[in-house]
């Protein structure tokens, strides 16, 4: 699945949101087993939040070093 660009980047940013919501709620009831849910809900909600924000900046620094250019290589096999 592609998403545009616009989504795509503001991913981190929902997901991060989503990670404190549930983060604010098992605060604010830390008793039960919806509390233990919730912190894992924000723990996994941070780490996706993490990966495609760092994922994002690896792709950024490869953009800017490569310029997308096709190295022309001599072929053994025409002669």
């Amino acid at each position: 699945m592609r998403l545009s660009r616009p989504v795509y980047e503001s991913m981190p940013l929902i997901y991060a949101g989503l990670g404190a919501v549930a983060l604010l709620l098992a605060y604010m009831d830390p008793q039960g087993a919806e509390s233990t849910l919730a912190i894992g809900i924000a723990v996994i909600a941070e780490i996706a939040a993490l990966t495609v924000f760092l994922r994002r900046q690896d792709y950024r620094a490869l953009s800017r070093e490569y310029t997308g250019e096709t190295i022309e290589l001599p072929s053994r096999l025409e002669g």
